[in-house]
């Protein structure tokens, strides 16, 4: 299947905005929820190209008339759903990633249908508090729970993107 020759309406900004120079835009949010609430008016503030996601393709009032339906399949090997997606320059994922294997299968997925911007892409993932180990003050260098299927997923990702750096 070939990817379509015009541009995917995935810029639903009601300010217009168009895809940088480089053909992408600047932040591709996954999962459109809570985080978006705060985060739309301030890609908007900063004059910032953005899509966001969410699973039915519903508007997010006061933001976006719509957004990109896409449901992550973790057990799916089905690229389409990816074609719906913009390139960009960041990828935001603020839904939950468990486990082996999840973070590798979003990331290939979307690399292997959006080709273009991949030496200068970044992935970003909302990651969860509860991966940490005991109490107290965390930070960065802090251990992580590698039984905690979401602090599986983030490693992985790191990984991944160790790997392309």
């Amino acid at each position: 299947m070939s990817r379509p020759s015009s541009p995917p309406t995935v810029l639903r900004n009601p300010h217009p905005v168009s895809p940088s120079a480089s053909g992408a835009i600047d932040i591709l949010i996954l999962g459109a929820g809570w985080t978006s609430t705060f985060l739309l008016p301030l890609l908007k503030t900063r004059n910032l190209t953005f899509a966001a996601t969410t699973r039915t393709g519903h508007a997010i009032p006061g933001h976006l008339p719509s957004t990109i339906p896409f449901t992550f399949l973790p057990d799916s090997n089905d690229l389409e759903p990816y074609r719906h997606l913009p390139a960009a320059r960041y990828i935001l994922i603020t839904f939950p990633l468990k486990g082996q294997g999840q973070s590798t299968r979003l990331a290939e997925s979307y690399s292997r249908v959006h080709t273009e911007h991949q030496d200068v892409r970044r992935w970003i993932q909302l990651g969860s508090t509860g991966i940490w180990k005991g109490d107290g003050w965390h930070d960065r260098h802090s251990p992580v729970d590698l039984e905690n299927p979401r602090a599986l997923a983030e490693e992985e990702l790191l990984a991944l993107l160790g790997k392309q750096a």
